[in-house]
């Protein structure tokens, strides 16, 4: 008996499923509409809202946040600001202004709800890319995997790039997909727009947080395979000249433009990041935590490609999708950090998604009928349950709750103007940011005070002088430096706890305020 296949363009032209293994001959395969796609978002959306209103700023979001206002007033009203530039992670003029704006409607909670909306649009690219190379079935599945991710849940709650970034990243991938769709036969105008705009888009993801660039050779792999899947011959080579020089064109310019405080950035952030000291099996451990089984049936749809006599040219791609979701863990092993591990893991488990999206609709046709949903569904909702769930959550209670100290602070600044030295102080900064300029916060990481050496001989110095009106201390990232601090204020005397909340411990000075121009730099 002859078993037929639809050509590669046919069906990418149609939008008709295209696993590798084709429906039993005399069947007809039950077709998934689009519409599943809405409850996804749904439950997605759910998800991450639980979590929008749950704590206050995490150190991070406050500082993208102030540094979003500090750019709006530096370009409105010429206002001097600090250089975020030479310490960001990602371009200060891109995402930061954005959240502001978002910050300026309506709080914190705005700013996390624009990163749920980018959220969002990640999973819907997904379920896009997904349906054009292996079918809606595979899409939903796919989709529904990465929907209810903890990574998800917390990127869509949480008011920092990262959201914006993978949008960028997944939409260039996506565009690379869609272009290598187009109808066969030669070059066309419209596929070279198409690649030309991912290798944009990809440009874009990498300066709105640097450490994206890792997944430039994932996206430009996608184009390359994707398009040899469809079409014989050079077409491969000619996708990823295209996409790749665009992606090279967008960067040079963005590196020169930018200048050496950008380049400052990026090497103290990215390229020179200092190794820490947490176990290699540590790190490749927990980041199996965060996505298990996604990484498990992506593997399994590469092994499934790989034997498929149906998928020809197609059968390294899912294997390069799957391997995507190790390059995270692979380098923060290397660094031996697990910091932020559970959101840098997130790029890596959407490419991974759409090869386990694969490989459960390969398995979901033991059932010719309607039934495989349910079944499917199974194992999405019991990670859920019993995993992610929970482990969003957590992320959620990680950092202290900084609402009582705020509450106190706001008439504190009032009644004790001057100088303020705050651990991380970024937090205090963002909610007392119409109080207090920006200028007149010092932290526990680097300070100088007049000719005395940095660090500690600069805080005995200027407590002695009684510079800092209010020093807020919680024992956290720097706990040697504030052991020394506390003890410098017992000596210096004049200093009085003026009150606790939660974590944070609050002193004041009963010495007046120094003269304007007692002022250090940090």
């Amino acid at each position: 008996m002859t078993r037929t296949y639809l050509s590669a363009g046919s069906i990418a032209a149609r939008g008709r499923l295209r696993s590798a293994q084709p429906a039993p001959q005399g069947r007809r395969p039950w077709p998934v509409p689009w519409w599943p796609l809405l409850v996804v978002l749904a439950v997605q959306a759910v998800l991450s809202l639980r979590l929008v209103w749950s704590a206050t700023a995490f150190q991070d979001e406050a500082l993208y946040l102030r540094a979003g206002h500090l750019e709006w007033a530096h370009w409105l009203h010429q206002v001097p600001i600090p250089r975020f530039p030479a310490y960001f992670s990602g371009a200060p003029v891109i995402y930061p202004p954005l959240a502001a704006a978002a910050d300026s409607l309506g709080g914190l909670a705005a700013a996390r709800l624009l990163s749920l909306c980018f959220m969002l649009g990640v999973t819907s690219l997904l379920w896009a890319t997904t349906a054009r190379l292996y079918g809606r079935r595979a899409a939903l599945l796919a989709s529904g995997l990465f929907a209810t991710l903890a990574g998800t849940q917390f990127l869509g709650a949480f008011a920092t790039f990262d959201a914006m970034a993978l949008f960028l990243l997944t939409l260039a991938a996506w565009l690379a997909v869609r272009a290598a769709a187009q109808a066969t036969g030669g070059w066309s105008p419209s596929r070279a727009a198409l690649l030309a705009a991912a290798g944009l888009a990809l440009a874009a993801a990498n300066a709105v947080t640097y450490p994206t660039v890792l997944f430039t050779p994932v996206v430009l792999a996608v184009a390359a395979l994707a398009s040899w899947r469809e079409r014989p011959g050079r077409a491969w080579l000619t996708a990823l000249v295209t996409a790749g020089g665009s992606w090279l064109a967008l960067a040079a310019a963005a590196v020169a433009a930018g200048g050496r405080a950008y380049w400052q950035g990026v090497t103290a952030s990215t390229l020179a990041r200092p190794p820490a000291d947490a176990a290699m099996t540590t790190v490749l451990r927990s980041a199996y935590v965060w996505t298990s089984l996604i990484l498990v049936l992506a593997v399994l749809g590469a092994a499934l490609a790989l034997a498929s006599r149906a998928e020809s040219r197609g059968k390294p791609l899912p294997a390069v999708l799957a391997a995507a979701a190790l390059l995270a863990p692979a380098g923060q092993a290397v660094l031996h950090t697990t910091v932020s591990l559970h959101k840098h893991v997130v790029p890596g488990a959407w490419f991974a998604a759409i090869a386990a999206g694969y490989a459960m609709a390969r398995m979901s046709r033991v059932d010719p009928g309607h039934g495989w949903a349910a079944v499917m569904a199974l194992p999405i909702a019991a990670a859920t349950l019993f995993g992610s769930l929970g482990q969003a959550a957590a992320l959620f209670r990680v950092w202290p709750d900084s609402a009582a100290a705020v509450t106190i602070l706001r008439s504190a600044v009032r009644a004790h103007p001057g100088q303020y030295l705050a651990e991380d102080y970024d937090v205090e900064a963002y909610y007392l940011r119409d109080h207090v300029p920006w200028p007149r916060w010092s932290d526990t990481w680097y300070f100088r005070y007049r000719q005395a050496s940095p660090g500690p001989p600069s805080y005995a110095a200027a407590i002695s002088r009684h510079y800092f009106s209010l020093v807020i201390l919680n024992f956290g990232d720097t706990a040697a430096a504030d052991v020394l601090i506390t003890a410098d204020m017992r000596r210096a005397g004049g200093y009085y706890v003026l009150a606790r909340a939660g974590p944070f411990t609050i002193w004041a000075s009963r010495a007046p305020a120094p003269a304007g121009g007692d002022r250090g730099h940090h």
